[in-house]
């Protein structure tokens, strides 16, 4: 069967209205879907994407827990002055303070002279050696220097102040060393805990009760900060 090659537009006008018609919607709708299908799938609308995660997410600055930093080994001087009541709150209270730090673990040895606790440190490998002592200052301070008079009527508390020197782990190498005096400390340092001194209003206002352990925990502050 041949088709027929008589022109659409002769063929449309041969028809009656309605005919027209209908043959001009058909072949609209035949036109239609073949530009659809030359056009191809119509692509899709992409979904938004998911918000991003704000859990577990670190602040700047912020980090894991910190492990300690630091093992101190605290040595008194043999040669500290002579007031073992004193100067053992004194270091009680030091101790008591690093121990506050989450970053230092604190130990105490034996007392010791400045030589044997640089022995110490060069043996401690990872350890800090802190080597204490306290003295009353001579330059600053007018003192009884008879020792045995010293031993019977005792020391003014007040007078002592804090020396501390820091080895370096597993060396005589010293990191840090300073004095700490207490609030108050007088510049005519005299008398005895029998025979204050003769400033007894500084006695009252800086009562050593209170300013050495004072002096001692800011020590151990120093100390820490140097390491």
């Amino acid at each position: 069967m041949q088709m027929s090659s008589v022109p659409l537009s002769r063929t449309l006008r041969s028809l009656d209205g309605v005919q027209r018609l209908l043959a001009l919607f058909c072949v609209l709708l035949f036109s239609a879907q073949a530009e659809t299908g030359q056009s191809g799938r119509v692509p899709k609308q992409g979904l938004p994407s998911p918000p991003a995660s704000t859990e577990n997410r670190a602040k700047p600055g912020e980090t894991k827990s910190r492990q300690p930093i630091s093992s101190l080994v605290i040595v008194n001087s043999v040669n500290s002055a002579n007031a073992p009541v004193w100067t053992s709150l004194a270091i009680k209270e030091l101790i008591g303070r690093i121990k506050e730090s989450p970053n230092a673990s604190v130990t105490r040895e034996k007392d010791m002279s400045r030589k044997e606790a640089g022995e110490l440190a060069k043996i401690k490998a990872g350890v800090y050696v802190i080597w204490i002592e306290f003295e009353v200052d001579a330059s600053m301070a007018m003192i009884d220097r008879d020792v045995e008079a010293t031993i019977v009527t005792g020391l003014n508390p007040g007078c002592l102040f804090i020396s501390y020197v820091i080895f370096g782990p597993g060396t005589t190498n010293i990191k840090a060393q300073e004095r700490i005096y207490q609030d108050g400390y007088r510049a005519q340092c005299t008398g005895t805990a029998i025979g204050p001194a003769p400033q007894s209003s500084d006695s009252e206002r800086y009562p050593a009760i209170r300013t050495l352990p004072k002096a001692a925990r800011k020590a151990a502050d120093r100390i820490m900060s140097a390491l």
